[in-house]
């Protein structure tokens, strides 16, 4: 007896928004992998893109629980715009880092940062310990932020493409 339901009724749309959940998760895991293996403190704009990595994941993932196409449209178009609010926050820390005269230091966001009931709950994952200037090893070139910004833009296209193609899709005449 076969299962209704199951994956070949996911749409192109749906299987995205899990996917992008599922990378924004690998994302903030990887970064907690670099912060305790590694020795890499998290800064307060590394929170504030935490934050927002798993703010798409969560958006994500309730987006695609639902069949309804308008639902995975509406939460692919959220996702973007988090991506986008994520672009901004990884190029300044990329400019901070490129100009440490301009860092942000212990200040008002590490306060805020540090305030929220995530930061008591989970102070691991959500803990500014590490100021903004500091600079570590590279990866394949890039810096953590570097990779961040990539991460946010790459994000931000895919479901802008993803968007656009589920817009341009042939709709069907109810009277076909």
């Amino acid at each position: 007896m076969a299962i209704s339901g199951g994956p070949q009724r996911f749409s192109g749309q749906r299987m995205l928004l899990i996917l992008l959940g599922i990378v924004c998760l690998g994302l903030v895991a990887g970064a907690l992998y670099f912060q305790e293996v590694m020795g890499q403190a998290p800064c307060p704009l590394c929170i504030v893109q935490r934050y927002l990595f798993l703010l798409i994941a969560l958006v994500a993932f309730v987006g695609a629980s639902f069949s309804s196409a308008r639902v995975n449209r509406g939460a692919a178009f959220m996702a973007l715009l988090i991506a986008l609010v994520g672009v901004g926050v990884a190029a300044r820390l990329v400019y901070v880092q490129g100009h440490p005269a301009a860092g942000c230091g212990i200040d008002v966001m590490q306060l805020w940062t540090d305030a929220i009931p995530l930061a008591q709950w989970m102070p691991t994952l959500f803990q500014a310990t590490g100021m903004c200037g500091d600079v570590y090893d590279p990866i394949l070139g890039l810096g953590m932020a570097q990779w961040s910004l990539t991460a946010f833009v790459a994000i931000a296209v895919a479901v802008a493409i993803g968007c656009w193609k589920a817009r341009r899709r042939p709709r069907r005449s109810m009277f076909r």
